[in-house]
């Protein structure tokens, strides 16, 4: 058996699970009345949007360059596979080259075709 009571407001029949306090605290309001007082709890929510994927940005190489002509160095944020293609800051000409380190100097002398040796080219020493 459900028990109904009469809004205080709008003198309608309600069911207990319906009821809520009115503002003031003195009775009991049904659910509909109690939006209306107070329509900031209840106010429409909109439904949410999704914000895009920020598109990310392959972070910028530091490259150490030099000047062939003033021999000042410096460094460069340079985008994976770019060049420097500007002046010294120093001097203002155009002589600018990336500063290799020895293991890349080794590993690009090592691969020129000049310098590999084949079976054929190896002297056995044994006669």
């Amino acid at each position: 058996m459900e028990y109904t009571v009469i809004c205080k407001s709008c003198n309608n029949r309600v069911s207990i699970g319906d009821l809520k306090a009115d503002k003031s605290g003195s009775g009991w309001i049904c659910l509909d009345c109690y939006k209306g007082q107070h329509p900031q709890v209840y106010k429409q929510q909109k439904p949410l949007r999704l914000r895009p994927e920020p598109v990310v940005q392959p972070k910028p190489q530091k490259v150490k360059y030099y000047c062939t002509d003033c021999g000042y160095k410096f460094y460069k944020d340079i985008n994976v596979g770019q060049k420097y293609k500007s002046k010294c800051p120093y001097c203002n000409l155009y002589t600018i080259r990336p500063e290799k380190d020895a293991d890349t100097i080794l590993r690009e002398t090592i691969g020129e075709s000049s310098l590999r040796f084949t079976r054929t080219d190896i002297i056995d020493d044994d006669d």
